[in-house]
């Protein structure tokens, strides 16, 4: 079972206009994965970009979940900007 952790940084003003964009894409890879999304941001940020961090847990089937997490990506329709800038990792239980 894997966990995966999706990461970038945002400006506090496009943290809020894409906060409804982002969790609405999560509910997408829910419905369509089962996987439960969390979205966070950074504890420590003081002023200056906000580091987001997507989080998704308990994934089984890796392939098809990245094809999911995909499709939804491109279907929030995230500014190019962004996307360029996200960065994934995936973990394992020892």
């Amino acid at each position: 079972m894997q966990h995966w952790f999706v990461y970038y940084k945002l400006d506090p003003a496009a943290v809020r206009e894409l906060e409804p964009r982002l969790r609405d894409m999560q509910a997408q890879i829910a419905a369509a994965s089962g996987v439960r999304p969390r979205l966070m941001r950074r504890a420590d940020a003081a002023g200056g970009p906000l580091t987001l961090l997507e989080v998704y847990d308990g994934i089984r089937q890796p392939e098809t979940f990245g094809q999911a997490l995909a499709a939804a990506v491109a279907r929030a329709g995230l500014p190019a900007a962004l996307l360029a800038q996200r960065r994934s990792e995936c973990f394992e239980e020892l």
